[in-house]
């Protein structure tokens, strides 16, 4: 049985990909997919953190994350090339209007406020 889905954006959550034990991190930003194109574009970011701070803003449309055509990737790849080590950082390269970025940028653990040593949880839709 297949789910009823909103024809364009099916939300890939990815504020809170850190888990603290691994000292794995993301980047910062809420992305979601275009279901009829497959484009992956950024709809927020977590206020202070990389995504911000490297300029992405709402609206871009990531085109490349380490190379790779995010158009040609899944939810499980994409996934798995925004995460990484703390400290380390990914490529990306965006479109905003008619002007092609390509930016750097560095993975950070993502903490709930309320309780800082415990890091927010993954939610993704498709």
């Amino acid at each position: 049985m297949r789910v009823a889905r909103a024809p364009l954006l099916a939300s890939l959550l990815f504020v809170g990909l850190a888990c603290a034990a691994e000292k794995k991190g993301s980047i910062g930003a809420v992305l979601s997919r275009d279901n009829d194109t497959g484009a992956l574009y950024v709809r927020d970011l977590s206020p202070d953190l990389d995504a911000e701070r490297a300029g992405l803003l709402p609206g871009d449309e990531l085109v490349k994350i380490e190379g790779r055509y995010v158009r040609d990737l899944d939810a499980k790849e994409i996934r798995a090339l925004l995460r990484g080590d703390v400290g380390s950082s990914v490529r990306l390269t965006i479109v905003r209007g008619e002007e092609v970025r390509r930016v750097r940028v560095e993975r950070r653990a993502l903490l709930d406020a309320k309780k800082e040593e415990r890091p927010r949880t993954e939610t993704i839709a498709e």
